[in-house]
This record gives C-alpha cells, structure tokens and sequence, in this order.
C-alpha cells in the first residue's frame, strides 16, 4: 500500500516556504514500512485544491495532506475535504496548537488533514495518525541498513551496489550531499540486507563515516583523543565553526575560529607578514600557511585549518578565478598539507562545499 503527501498553501506553491512537512512525512513513513507514490503541492484556492484532493484519493487509498486548517480567510482545506465525502470527519486532538486535525473515511479511501505549522505537524503525526495506520493498516516489515560515506562520489558506488540489488532483490538508495553520500539498503530478508551492508562497507571502509554526518565524526574523535581544533577563517566567514559548535559538547574539544576576513586582522591576530599579503595576495598558498602558523602560535590547537578563498560572485581573476580557495590542515609540530580547492556554484554554495571539503580531509588525516 502506498500512500500520497499533499501539501497545502500559496506560501509553500511559490516557494516562500520551504516544505518541510512533505520531507518529514516521506521520511517517516519510509522509516516505519510504508511507501510514499508521491508529494504533490495544492494552492489554496477552492476551484484547484477541492480537484487536487479528489485526484491523489483517486491515485491513492491513504492521503495526508498538511496546511490550511484554521480561521484564516486562506484556510480551505476542510471545506474542500467535506465536499469529497459524505460522513462527517474524526477529529484529530492538537496538543501544542490550536487548529484540530481530521480524519476522513469512506469507501476504502482516508483522507488525514493536519495542520501546516511543522510542530503541531510532528505532533499529530506522531501521536494520531502513525497508531492508526500501525493498528489498522500494518506496513510490509523491511529490514533497514544505513552507511554513511565521505568524499566519496555516486559513481564510485553505483556498479557495486547494482550487482547487490540484482543478486538480492534489494532496494538500495544513494542519496549524495556536499560531504559525501548515504547509501541506505531495504529488504524484506534481514540477512540479505545485513550482508549487503557488510560488503558495502568493506568495499569503501576508507570513506566510511562513523557517524552520520562529518562533524560528528570530528567531534567524536576529537573528545575520545582529548585533541584539539582550531580554525583560521577568512572566505567561510565563520561558517565552518558554526557547524561545528552546532553539536552539543563542541566545547570538549574545539577552542575557536579566528575569523580574519579583512588583511589587517591576518596581520594583527595570525602575524601574516604584510609583505606576504602584498606579495601574494590573500588567497595563496603562502598566506594560508602563515595563518595556520599564527592560528597554531596563539590557540595552541593540536590541529587546525586556516582557509582563504574567492567565494564570489565578485573578486575572480583569470589566475584566481571565483571558487579558488588555498587551505592548510595539519596537526601542531608537523608541516600542514596545503592545497588548492576549485569551487563551483554560487556564493552560498562555495562556502558550504569548502567546509565539507575540509572537514573530510580532516577526518581523513585524523582516522
């Protein structure tokens, strides 16, 4: 049995809102042994919500659909509900919001509505809708593996894990982001599932996180070694240490990012020499290694990462393009690895994949 997410609102159909709701149902539902056919996103007028609805109870026998409930002139969901049924809805009680949620139910079709705002979503979620669909719709029992990659592509993965599928009639999942890759394997035998595992893991034990995401794994690592980390951040403007601090305990192990966009405070807190900047430039090899020095100098870090880059969409030369970062990694005592990263996307996305980078080719030194 598959089941359809509907999400509800102008806001979220012309982007003003990013749709959270329609991610959180997917996954959760995936999670505990239903399969979603597909999301769709509704306005909130009557002429086009009231067919929409009527079409994916068509395409479906289970819908939930989130947003437009309430007394707002915009709130139309259950007006539309009642003109697809007969009987009157169950309601669905709201314990950290006002707005009610319902349950519809008629010849074999449900139709769940709840609320648009993502808590009181969760909640319901949670508390109403995932009992009834256990007691009165019990889910096919897929055993669940999860493996967590850095640095490491989709290509690479991809003929191994077609071979599994095919010898184990699995479904396996890759699922790519800027710090690597998840590769998640389902099956209805748990030791076909388990063994796929095994033998993904071994056949890229070199990229395998510990962890589920990268700043864990550095976390985790660090606090078991008693080590320490400090950062040196001139184009990630403080980005990199907000996603380390984002962990709870960050504090066990890392000290502090000095973030030194402008040259004079490469001067003034990292001693890079002004001849150096001038000579160079802010972003080279030579400037990123005397900030390393000066970020080891004044934190006294056992490791560090200093970075200094173009992130655009001004500043590109035709030698130093937009995306152009210089970065050292290293551990105090022991001559830092410096490099070249070439960046693409836009600003935002510079930054991002430049802290990503980094941090697995930290994790990468460290394990």
């Amino acid at each position: 049995m598959s089941i359809e997410v509907v999400s509800v609102g102008n806001e979220v159909l012309r982007g003003i809102i990013v749709n959270t709701n329609a991610a959180y149902l997917s996954r959760r539902l995936i999670e505990e042994g239903w399969e979603v056919s597909c999301q769709t996103t509704l306005p909130d007028e009557k002429s086009l919500l009231t067919p929409g609805l009527n079409e994916a109870l068509i395409r479906n026998s289970v819908v939930i659909a989130t947003g437009g409930l309430g007394a707002t002139l915009d709130d139309n969901t259950l007006a539309c509900a009642k003109e697809l049924f007969s009987k009157p809805p169950h309601e669905l009680p709201n314990s950290v919001g006002a707005a009610l949620g319902y349950l519809f139910s008629e010849h074999k079709k449900l139709l769940f509505l709840l609320p648009g705002v993502p808590s009181e979503m969760e909640q319901m979620f949670e508390e109403a809708v995932l009992p009834y669909l256990k007691k009165h719709l019990p889910a096919v029992v897929l055993h669940r593996e999860e493996l967590h990659f850095y640095l490491l592509k989709e290509d690479d993965v991809d003929p191994l894990l077609r071979d599994l599928q095919k010898e184990h009639k699995l479904d396996i999942g890759i699922y790519p982001s800027y710090s690597g890759l998840s590769v998640v394997v389902r099956g209805p035998k748990k030791e076909h599932v388990v063994s796929a595992r095994k033998a993904i893991a071994e056949a890229f034990k070199a990229s395998l996180l510990p962890a589920a995401k990268l700043e864990e794994a550095i976390h985790d690592w660090m606090v078991k070694h008693h080590q320490t980390l400090a950062l040196a951040e001139s184009c990630t403007g403080g980005f990199m240490a907000s996603q380390l601090t984002g962990i709870p305990g960050a504090s066990e192990y890392f000290l502090g990012s000095i973030v030194t966009y402008a040259n004079s405070l490469k001067e003034g807190l990292l001693d890079v020499s002004s001849e150096t900047l001038k000579k160079y430039g802010a972003v080279s090899r030579e400037v990123v290694h005397e900030m390393w020095t000066g970020l080891i100098k004044k934190t006294g870090a056992d490791y560090g990462i200093a970075v200094s880059g173009i992130a655009g969409p001004q500043g590109g030369t035709p030698d130093k393009p937009v995306g152009t970062v210089f970065y050292a990694l290293g551990k105090k005592g022991q001559m830092p690895e410096i490099n070249t990263l070439h960046v693409k996307g836009n600003r935002q996305t510079v930054i991002l994949r430049t802290t990503k980078k980094l941090f697995g080719f930290l994790l990468k030194k460290i394990l």
